[in-house]
């Protein structure tokens, strides 16, 4: 049996099980005024996440993988350095009071 008729319908299976249980953590968060505003945004946002993660894996898959590598580690790179700079602003101001 090939690995693809088992892979296949287990993620199908995965995905049936667990994407409503997304959309109801979300719809129980919103107003009901914004309720279609919110969902829509929701699913927005996870379908161009997976737009960019399947972009991202073939550049991978096509190349020698450095380009998402250099990419991503630049990135992760930068944003360290953005936290660590907000860091030492934030340590200037002050004690914080709880």
């Amino acid at each position: 049996m090939s690995s693809g008729r088992v892979l296949l319908p287990t993620y199908g299976a995965y995905t049936a099980l667990t994407d409503g249980i997304g959309r109801a953590w979300v719809a129980d968060l919103l107003p009901a005024g914004s309720m279609g505003s919110g969902l829509g945004l929701y699913q927005a946002l996870g379908g161009g996440g997976a737009l960019i993660a399947g972009i991202w894996a073939g550049l991978a898959w096509n190349g020698t993988g450095r380009t998402p590598l250099l990419v991503s580690g630049t990135i992760v790179g930068l944003l360290a350095v953005v936290l660590l700079l907000a860091r030492g602003l934030d340590s200037e101001a002050g004690p914080r009071r709880r």
